[in-house]
């Protein structure tokens, strides 16, 4: 028995070869076409909506380090408190996985950093100080894997931030 291509089948077909042809001309870092300029834009978003784009830079050798991030805390009367920055919730921890992802962006280090030490304080009022460490996973080469390196966590960032105090209130004479 045979089928013919109705029209309709013709057309997604053709748009899925398309869509495959973007995505391997992302993967090869392949220019496809010289575009025009009103056409540019419109490829422009549909590769990045669709992750055509992406170059699959999650494949060797490009594969970026596993980012992990703890807190050193000193409370109030100097007792060391550790915090992971884990939750119950596991909607957070993807949120908290994916600020990790931006912290390979230089210009966004010490903001993240802000904000993590911002949101530690508000875990454990009492803290004095937190202190932010971020390790990255370093893993060896396949060459120096055979010879037995294995992944390695190092300190890639370290801050240390201290609790502000709210400025003294005059207990001054108050008069009418």
């Amino acid at each position: 028995m045979r089928h013919t291509l109705t029209p309709r089948h013709g057309l997604l077909t053709g748009l899925a070869a398309v869509h495959l042809l973007l995505v391997a001309c992302g993967a090869f870092h392949v220019p496809f076409l010289q575009l025009t300029d009103t056409v540019r834009p419109w490829a422009q978003a549909y590769v990045h909506w669709t992750g055509a784009s992406s170059g699959f830079s999650f494949f060797a050798p490009g594969v970026s380090p596993a980012v992990k991030v703890s807190f050193d805390l000193e409370g109030a009367s100097g007792e060391q408190l550790h915090d992971d920055f884990r939750s119950d919730n596991s909607a957070v921890n993807v949120r908290i996985h994916s600020m990790m992802l931006r912290f390979g962006l230089q210009e966004s280090r010490d903001a993240l950093a802000r904000a993590w030490a911002a949101a530690m304080f508000g875990r454990h009022p009492d803290a004095r100080s937190v202190t932010v460490r971020v390790e990255s996973l370093q893993l060896p080469s396949m060459e120096a894997h055979l010879r037995g390196s294995r992944p390695l966590w190092s300190e890639a960032y370290r801050a240390v931030f201290e609790r502000r105090l709210p400025p003294p209130v005059s207990a001054g004479e108050v008069t009418p």
